[in-house]
């Protein structure tokens, strides 16, 4: 629930506890209709247990819709298949126990999340800010009801995050590695490593014989997942603004005088007033320094010698002046000239020496002068009031059982219906598709929503024009029919026999390396005209430093036996790398200063999670933790559409 509004993860215990315990129990949006509170956790089938509560395949299958899409903001192209086969699933399931785990511990512990703590923590949400920058209830609330998401399920998610922080910021942060244990991984990190790097290119083989009829078949049905289509909505959605109320907000003349008289205050005559001003403690060092500066000395000058310093006061009014102050002070700072220096008065602070530095003064401001801009204020105040009411209309009215027709014939709404379309309204079906920019919108509500929801409303953009919409039907994850993609499974099946002889080639040159044939001569006879192998290597402190840039056979080198070859697959099948280590050279930790405390700071929060992974692990077995391999199974087959788990 809680991603929608924040990304717990960009807090420092965020990344690096909850990153690999909890991060989806307390980040992944809470799209599921279930509470904690009752039997079930979730509908639909049950896949696993904590503590006697079940979890059922809806939530699950929610969260893991969710993890997904948070995935695919660092890997857009990233598929459902691909996640379900990397262990998407199982990691999602194993992440929802551990917070069920912690807050069913945490409770029988007698441990609260008090409703102040979480107001702040709701209240520390930009999204629930209002104009003023400040939290918004209104906001808050409006917020909740677009997403469907009750208050309370929503507070019972930080409560639990609360209890989540508590229970392991202790047990991670003792974590400490002592210096001996470090220094073999520091010394590590200085060594270098230098080989060699052939390739054995899929294209070498090109002039393979084509897949016949039932290697095509057994092809396609091996992977299936690729050519699966997502799961698709289709959704009927009317739009309107607020200039569908234009005509009903006209602010009247007695609107008009209403709101001067209320914001009288703020149309009055003003004064405002810039101060330097030196407090001392007693009145003979004030009237001293006083003394001083009408004397010719500065008053900064005159300050040192009593060791202060002028304080800067910017321009204010009386009021908030006094409240830095007190009235009296306030009272002979706006008396004086300007240029000139107050009477001096005694607070709470001590005595004050004022300068005035700058007087504003502003005039009382005119009915007749304001009334424009009160009038425009008016109108969008009006606006705003108008349209919220309507929303709320449509929703009351859905709510009592309308459908999405009656409503939109009722009010007179341009009904449109879209095709079958994804979360991020793309039609895969017709790739060249471009989706009305409100669908985006649209199509994100639509896919948190059940086929037998009532119809909703969705706010676009700045706020100033809404979606009306339903959920008309969904479209099931399904693959394609073999007939529709046979020209792409000839290709990628094609291109797959290439990569299997090229593996095999590379496997043989690397097995003559290993029984110590030279690497340009295990190339050469390889029976194939391959390219000639190039020198790689470095120091691995640059490779941990370069992360993800580091090329893959190069980053192979530092996870290798000395003089041995191993073979490694290049990106999307073109072809193997053949990597062979040559030499490692080590050095001493002395030559590089502060290394073994670094590598200490590293390994310490490595050791942290650990701990924190292993505390969870045994109140699971305390508090009692089950999960159903069959329907986890079953739950990722249909996730690709039928498809068997990879």
């Amino acid at each position: 629930m809680m991603s929608f509004f924040r990304r717990f993860a960009a807090s420092p215990l965020g990344i690096g506890i909850f990153a690999i315990i909890l991060i989806a129990f307390v980040v992944t949006l809470y799209e599921g209709k279930a509470g904690f509170g009752g039997d079930s956790l979730g509908g639909g089938g049950t896949v696993a247990s904590v503590g006697g509560k079940k979890i059922g395949e809806t939530e699950v299958r929610q969260r893991v819709q969710s993890q997904l899409e948070a995935a695919r903001q660092q890997q857009p192209d990233l598929t459902m298949a691909a996640f379900v086969a990397a262990g998407g699933v199982e990691q999602t399931v194993d992440q929802i126990q551990n917070g069920r785990t912690l807050q069913i511990f945490a409770e029988s512990q007698g441990m609260v999340a008090s409703k102040r703590l979480v107001d702040g923590q709701i209240a520390s949400i930009p999204a629930f800010n209002g104009p003023t920058g400040k939290f918004d209830r209104n906001i808050f609330l409006a917020t909740l009801s677009q997403r469907k998401i009750p208050e309370l399920e929503l507070r019972q998610d930080f409560a639990r995050e609360i209890l989540t922080k508590a229970l392991l910021t202790p047990v991670a942060g003792a974590a400490q590695m002592p210096a001996g244990l470090v220094k073999p991984y520091a010394q590590l990190l200085l060594e270098t490593r230098s080989g060699l790097i052939g390739a054995v290119p899929s294209a070498a083989f090109a002039n393979l014989p084509a897949p016949t009829d039932a290697e095509i078949s057994s092809f396609y049905s091996r992977n299936i997942a690729r050519y699966t289509l997502p799961e698709r909505r289709i959704v009927r959605y009317a739009l309107f603004d607020r200039s569908r109320f234009e005509d009903q907000v006209k602010p009247t003349d007695a609107d008009i005088a209403n709101f001067y008289k209320t914001g009288a205050a703020s149309y009055a005559a003003r004064e405002t007033r810039g101060f330097t001003q030196v407090i001392v403690q007693t009145r003979d060092q004030a009237d001293q320094l006083l003394a001083k500066v009408k004397g010719g000395q500065s008053l900064a000058e005159a300050a040192k010698a009593v060791g202060r310093a002028p304080l800067v006061v910017p321009a204010g009014d009386k009021a908030s002046f006094a409240k830095l102050t007190s009235p009296a002070v306030a009272e002979a700072a706006f008396a004086a000239p300007k240029d000139g220096f107050a009477a001096v008065v005694q607070s709470g602070l001590g005595y004050h020496l004022i300068h005035v530095d700058t007087i504003v003064s502003t005039p009382a401001k005119t009915l007749a002068e304001v009334r424009p801009a009160i009038i425009t204020q008016l109108s969008q105040q009006k606006l705003d009031e108008a349209a919220s009411a309507f929303v709320a209309k449509l929703n009351d009215e859905a709510d009592g059982g309308a459908t999405f027709d009656e409503i939109a014939k009722k009010y007179g709404l341009t009904a449109q219906t879209t095709p079958a379309l994804t979360k991020e309204a793309q039609n895969p079906d017709q790739p060249t598709y471009n989706a009305a920019p409100e669908l985006s919108i649209v199509m994100r509500d639509a896919f948190l929503a059940e086929p037998d929801d009532q119809s909703a409303v969705a706010t676009l953009g700045s706020g100033k024009s809404f979606a009306f919409w339903h959920l008309d039907k969904v479209v099931s994850a399904a693959p394609r029919p073999l007939t529709q993609v046979r020209t792409q499974v000839i290709a990628e099946a094609s291109r797959d026999a290439e990569s299997a002889a090229a593996k095999k080639t590379a496997d043989a040159i690397a097995a003559n390396i290993n029984h110590g044939m030279p690497m340009a001569q295990a190339i050469a006879g390889a029976g194939v005209k391959l390219p000639a192998p190039r020198p790689a290597g470095g120091k691995r402190l640059d490779i941990a430093r370069a992360g993800d840039k580091v090329p893959p056979p190069v980053a192979l080198l530092f996870t290798m036996p000395e003089k041995s070859a191993k073979v490694l697959g290049i990106a999307d099948s073109q072809g193997w790398y053949i990597v062979y280590l040559d030499k490692i050279d080590r050095s001493d930790t002395a030559l590089a200063p502060g290394l073994i405390q670094a590598t200490q700071q590293q390994l310490s929060r490595v050791i942290s999670d650990e701990y924190a992974g292993q505390f969870v692990n045994a109140l699971k077995a305390q508090v009692g933790s089950k999960r159903d391999a069959a329907a986890i199974d079953a739950l990722k087959r249909s996730l690709v559409g039928g498809a068997p788990a990879q």
